[in-house]
């Protein structure tokens, strides 16, 4: 089959009809979507907002390519147009869905209540009702047809940016959280990409490109009916989602040359959607904003969570095949996201002392194991400290673990530390035996911090921002304002998954580690004064978006 050529890549001529279908739908949405009225945007800004998240790139890999001059339209539409934001840093967990809304709301995912990729809402089920259809209830797992509930998912009480620009015309194109937007794009090509993906025909690359174009479409449709006399603009906001970074950073390696291939796909994105811009003459009255949700680690060693706690005497329930694990009840859930973090939910109860096959175990899981069961928990035979069983495991950096709403405890396999939280902004961190399980004990030598002090969020975000585990006490001390995380929650140690896959992943992420945890942030034209050496987080970025 003679091999052709759309949206910049190669491509064979079944998938370049195919690819000609969706555009026709794009248009189709676009002409659909348009709202005939001016509005003044941006909560009274002069400028449209493009925000293009990249999925899965790391910082230090993008601001190297920038420097080798790899990336000639990022540098070109972006760089030279704004300034590089040096220390951003994205949240805890690190992974696709929970990691996207604090773009798009401003807030962390525990008060969103979106603690993972996959989680378990104890409060909303149990097992008691189990049926094939019950895991649509009380857990969920974005990877797959899931991620179009992360809308119903989050907290209501937060607004999107689409939501506080509900007046004006925006766009998400393949972004999952949507709620608000007029312009809707589902990411229908992501489901092309797993399907042929492995045959080359159409890879996530293409998707990238998709996106891009997508966009591009979104404008000059709407130039098109002003040209007709209607009424009419571009979205005053747009959110452009693009995952070929991440696809090709599990599967080869964050650092290899096949992620680097994809960045620079993206790069040409970016002179795609610049060049749409000049055209019709809105490029000096827009401002883009790209970034990311997370990095990846190399990763080489893989870890069954799930089986060791098999073997350890639980029944345990795993993601993704929740629905098809029997009929009975099971004393524990595991939830991982981006393979290097893991949420374990544990019954109160612990296990009964024998389990014969289709015996159902009826457990209360809206009540959650203390502190204290959690380290006198019941299992087959006998009784175990969870905590220190799995803290001790070679595959686990930190072990946390919430005691109250104020208070949570970090594990190491030689140290305990303690985050304190009062009021809505300050933090304390301690360490109460052992070694220092955040590796802070070099800042407190240099006087950066000190054991016990209270910290305002910014105060704990500059002081950490370049060791291994930034913003750690704000990030562990949020994730458990959502009621749907774990008893235990696990990072991984670096070079370690949690859940092995086929093929296995090559990167992982969904941890504290710097290399995920570093983002990169690069604002171009806009309002917003952000500075280089200013450190700042991912929900910093609504702000900008909104400037």
């Amino acid at each position: 089959m003679p091999a052709r050529t759309i949206f910049g890549q190669r491509i064979n001529h079944t998938h370049a009809v195919e690819a000609v279908a969706h555009t026709l739908h794009v248009v189709s949405l676009a002409r659909r979507n348009i709202k005939f009225a001016f509005r003044d945007c941006l909560l009274g800004s002069d400028l449209r907002s493009i925000f293009v998240l990249i999925d899965g790139v790391r910082a230090d890999v993008l601001y190297g390519m920038l420097n080798e001059k790899s990336l000639p339209n990022i540098r070109k539409h972006i760089v030279e147009r704004g300034v590089i934001v040096r220390d951003a840093v994205t949240v805890f967990p690190s992974t696709t869905g929970p990691a996207h809304a604090p773009f798009l709301t401003g807030a962390f995912p525990g008060p969103l209540n979106m603690p993972g990729i996959r989680w378990f809402d104890r409060k909303r089920n149990n097992y008691q009702n189990y049926g094939p259809l019950a895991w649509l209830q009380f857990e969920r797992d974005y990877v797959g047809p899931g991620a179009f509930a992360m809308n119903t998912d989050m907290s209501g009480k937060i607004p999107t940016i689409f939501e506080r620009l509900k007046d004006s015309t925006t766009a998400a194109i393949f972004e999952p959280i949507t709620r608000g937007a007029k312009f809707i794009y589902p990411p229908l090509a992501n489901v092309m990409a797993k399907i042929f993906g492995p045959l080359r025909a159409f890879t996530w690359e293409h998707v990238d490109a998709l996106a891009a174009r997508t966009l591009e479409l979104v404008y000059r449709c709407s130039a098109l009916v002003k040209w007709m006399k209607i009424p009419s603009e571009p979205p005053v906001f747009s959110a452009v989602y693009m995952p070929g970074v991440d696809e090709a950073s599990h599967e080869h390696g964050p650092l290899s040359e096949n992620t680097r291939h994809a960045i620079k796909n993206v790069d040409k994105q970016i002179g795609h959607i610049a060049k749409t811009l000049i055209d019709l003459d809105l490029y000096d009255e827009t401002s883009i904003v790209i970034s990311s949700d997370h990095g990846l680690r190399p990763t080489s060693l893989h870890f069954d969570l799930s089986k060791f706690l098999t073997t350890v005497g639980l029944d345990v329930r795993t993601f993704p095949v929740t629905f098809l694990q029997g009929l009975g009840e099971f004393d524990a859930t595991v939830a991982v996201s981006g393979n290097g973090m893991a949420h374990i939910y544990l019954a109160k109860e612990g296990a009964e002392d024998i389990a014969y096959p289709f015996q159902y175990i009826k457990h209360d899981w809206s009540k959650k194991p203390s502190l204290g069961d959690l380290e006198n928990y019941r299992i087959r035979k006998g009784h175990v400290n969870m905590i220190d069983l799995v803290s001790q495991l070679l595959p686990i950096e930190q072990v946390f673990v919430s005691e109250n709403k104020a208070t949570s405890h970090v594990f190491s396999c030689n140290g305990h530390g303690v985050v304190k939280r009062k009021g809505r902004n300050n933090y304390s961190y301690d360490v109460v035996r052992g070694e220092d399980p955040l590796g802070y004990a070099a800042l407190v030598e240099e006087g950066k911090i000190a054991y016990g002090e209270w910290l305002d969020d910014r105060e704990w975000l500059s002081a950490t921002c370049k060791t291994e585990f930034p913003d750690a006490p704000v990030q562990i001390a949020q994730i458990f304002e959502s009621s749907r995380s774990g008893d235990l929650v696990l990072n991984s140690r670096s070079g370690w998954d949690l859940m092995p896959e086929i093929p296995p992943h090559k990167g992982s992420h969904g941890g504290l580690h710097a290399a995920e945890m570093k983002v990169p942030l690069l604002v171009a034209n806009s309002n917003y004064q952000a500075k280089p050496d200013q450190p700042l987080r991912t929900l910093d970025v609504f702000d900008i978006l909104l400037s």
